[in-house]
């Protein structure tokens, strides 16, 4: 009964005071203070009320802290919205722990996506902001603020493109700013249990934190800049970025070629320097030809090192080779940069043993000086590699690698028969001739010869014109293979009879002044930025000249017989040749004449005793008894159109009279 009577009096209670607050509310006057001493001594009843009282739950993990919006007044609101559950779905436990921070990420994007409040120009100058502030926060103090790169770093990873693209370059600018210009060497078990200061733990932390952001960074850029135009998936926010990507790796070499995983860097530069795209016109063109002066540019300044040129050699012959050579030939022209072979000759390389000191000769060193002065060399060389500086021994180790590989691909090429890569092969095999080893030669000869153009492979008009300058590349990269060995008793006489045979059908060639075939591709478009080499884009007429000078001039196996034939050659092809090419014909004619006076005796027009006649349509000088020929296209060329040639004709003639 006693606790009915009590329930009693408290409903009694609430419904006096409900009355109470509801007349106060009503007159808008509340109780005075006398009614304080009512509520002090009912605190007990008071509290119980507010017990039986119904809650409201404020569950704050469900709701998601928002971007604030700022009105036009000035005024900032904040922003709370509810967050939308996930889906359940059946996953694995394991891949739970890793998905987190992709989740957060994920959340992130969607909230700016989401957010209607701010205009995107609003959004892209915030984002603008915040980059640049991280960026400036991270160069002007990076080991206080080295945390803030791992978060540039994931605004590059983010899904968004704005802020992948703005992240991504500035990037580039934080690691050129605050790498150091040498390898980073990671820690070892014992370095990392010794006891250090605390501001060499501090440049501990900042280095590896450094290294493991630039790491992920390179792999990023890796993975973006695969997506070109074609790619399976690739949209076209994906082609730009990988676009972006590789303008970022070219930058980096610039100052990062000397700091960890560089053979990673130029990774990304060799995969797009081989794959040629076909529009001109689009940014997957500009980014491979970015590439490829890159990497020429790298070749050019690494005249001292070779380490440089040996990761990129070796990472182009690999990626040449994977693509079983299916790359364009500027992508073998960057072969033709390699400044570290300039000095190089590996038949001059004599190996210096130092003889062996004799024990009663040696400086005697106790066992105390013997681990100081080893513990000195171990100090010196790691000083040494930090200042980049290669010893003699290391330079010509790196130099003898790159000629084994630059070599092993040539020959791999041209046994192939990869004939639109002929031209690349030939110049570049021109310029390393002298370093040819002489147990290559021999294959390098044969495959060379199955490039020349015999009796009877003239019958299609449509490759005339390529199969006349491989012959002539052929012929001018054997006399220039064997003329670079010190003793060589070779024997060309198959390379100059193919010359000679050539030279009829060459002079009827409409083109033969042309740098333009079907061999190769014009570089000198307007739009291009890659330099044209010399042998793509020398003419027929100056690779003839040079074989020529070659056989006659640098050659000790020439003879009266041949210079009588070529003679009489050379002036029945002067009747169909342009102007400018029969100008140099006769320049090198004049020269043979002061070598071999014999080739005078040509010129006369009286009766001779002769054994035969001359065979004009015979492909070999020996075959042709030259002897028996009379030059009597002298006096047509003294009445050509062009008056220089002309006038060199009659010169020429002239000369040879007077000698007789």
């Amino acid at each position: 009964m006693s606790k009915r009577k009590a329930l009693r009096k408290k409903e009694e209670l609430l419904k006096k005071r409900k009355k109470q607050d509801e007349t106060s509310l009503s007159s808008g006057v509340f109780r005075s203070l006398d009614g304080a001493s009512d509520e002090e001594q009912n605190w007990s009843d008071e509290e119980q009320d507010y017990e039986m009282k119904p809650r409201s739950i404020y569950n704050t993990e469900q709701m998601v802290e928002g971007l604030p919006i700022k009105s036009q007044d000035g005024n900032i609101t904040r922003v709370l919205r509810k967050q939308p559950s996930p889906k359940k779905k059946e996953e694995p436990v394991e891949s739970s722990e890793e998905e987190p921070e992709e989740q957060e990420e994920d959340e992130e994007n969607t909230d700016s996506d989401e957010d209607d409040g701010r205009t995107p120009q609003e959004k892209l100058r915030e984002l603008k902001e915040e980059v640049a502030n991280l960026s400036e926060e991270l160069i002007n103090d990076p080991e206080e603020n080295i945390n803030m790169l791992s978060r540039l770093r994931r605004m590059a990873e983010s899904k968004n493109p704005n802020t992948s693209k703005l992240s991504l370059l500035s990037l580039v600018l934080v690691f050129r700013s605050i790498a150091p210009s040498y390898k980073i060497r990671p820690l070892t078990d014992a370095e990392k249990k010794e006891k250090v200061s605390r501001e060499v733990k501090k440049q501990r932390e900042f280095e590896q934190i450094m290294v493991a952001n630039y790491k992920s960074y390179l792999q990023l850029l890796g993975s973006k800049a695969r997506n070109v135009r074609g790619s399976q998936g690739a949209n076209e926010s994906d082609i730009e970025l990988g676009n972006l990507a590789v303008k970022a790796a070219c930058e980096l070499t610039s100052s990062m070629k000397y700091f960890n995983f560089r053979e990673e860097l130029f990774d990304i530069l060799v995969r797009r320097a081989v794959k040629k795209p076909t529009d001109k016109s689009s940014q997957d063109y500009k980014s491979y030809e970015r590439s490829v002066i890159t990497l020429q540019q790298l070749l050019l300044d690494d005249a001292e090192r070779g380490d440089i040129s040996f990761d990129i050699v070796r990472s182009l012959c690999h990626a040449i080779k994977g693509r079983k050579h299916r790359v364009d030939e500027s992508c073998l022209n960057i072969f033709q940069s390699l400044t570290v072979l300039t000095d190089y000759n590996p038949n001059n390389v004599e190996s210096e043993d130092t003889p062996r000191l004799k024990k009663k000769d040696r400086v005697h060193f106790s066992k105390k000086e013997r681990k100081a002065r080893k513990e000195r060399k171990k100090i010196d060389a790691e000083i040494q590699s930090a200042e980049h500086a290669l010893t003699v021994e290391q330079r010509q180790n790196f130099q003898a690698q790159i000629l084994q590989m630059l070599l092993a691909l040539y020959l791999e090429i041209l046994r192939s028969g990869t004939k639109p890569l002929m031209a690349a092969v030939l110049e570049g095999l021109s310029m390393y001739t002298h370093m040819v080893n002489m147990d290559l030669l021999g294959d390098f000869l044969t495959v060379l010869w199955e490039f020349t153009t015999k009796p009877g492979d003239l019958e299609e008009e449509d490759s005339f014109q390529i199969q006349v300058r491989e012959s002539l590349l052929a012929i001018v990269t054997a006399f220039a293979l064997v003329d670079g060995q010190p003793k060589n008793q070779m024997d060309l006489s198959k390379f100059v009879d193919n010359l000679y045979f050539i030279l009829a059908p060459m002079a009827y060639e409409f083109n033969i002044e042309g740098r333009t075939t079907r061999l190769i591709e014009d570089q000198r478009d307007k739009g291009s930025l890659l330099a044209a080499t010399s042998v793509n884009f020398s003419t027929m007429i100056e690779l003839c000249l040079r074989a020529l000078e070659m056989i006659f001039f640098k050659s000790k196996s020439s003879s009266v017989l041949r210079a009588h034939a070529f003679t009489k050659r050379l002036y029945l092809s002067l009747l169909n040749l342009p102007e400018k090419s029969s100008i140099a014909i006769l320049k090198f004619l004049g020269k043979l004449m002061s070598r071999y006076s014999e080739v005078s005796g040509l010129f006369s027009t009286e009766d001779r005793i002769n054994d035969g006649v001359y065979h004009v349509e015979a492909t070999e000088p020996a075959r042709a008894n030259p002897g028996a020929a009379v030059l009597w296209e002298t006096v047509l060329l003294e009445k050509h159109y062009c008056p220089q040639v002309a006038q060199t004709a009659k010169s020429l003639s002239n000369k040879a009279k007077q000698s007789l």
